[in-house]
């Protein structure tokens, strides 16, 4: 039973050891910008960070819903 409870952290370990690597690996390659804050509702924001992408001067986006009604904030990602 011990080498069954060895085996199991040990294996719980590795996992963990290379998800945090691949995670570590994703991100490396972006840098997360400061949020900006818009005016209008969540595909205002969408169809914002699909224009700055298709102008290169991001690499990837994320939206979400503003802290004010009316508002939402785009987080831009950029090359490292």
């Amino acid at each position: 039973m011990r080498k069954t409870l060895k085996k199991a952290a040990v294996v719980g370990v590795s996992v963990l050891a290379l998800s945090g690597v691949a995670a570590g690996v994703a991100q490396a390659g972006e840098r997360q910008g400061a949020d900006i804050v818009g005016k209008g509702n969540l595909q205002d924001c969408i169809n914002w960070g699909k224009a700055l992408k298709a102008q290169g001067k991001i690499t990837n986006y994320a939206c979400m819903v503003g802290s004010k009604p009316g508002t939402f904030e785009l987080t831009p990602f950029y090359a490292t």
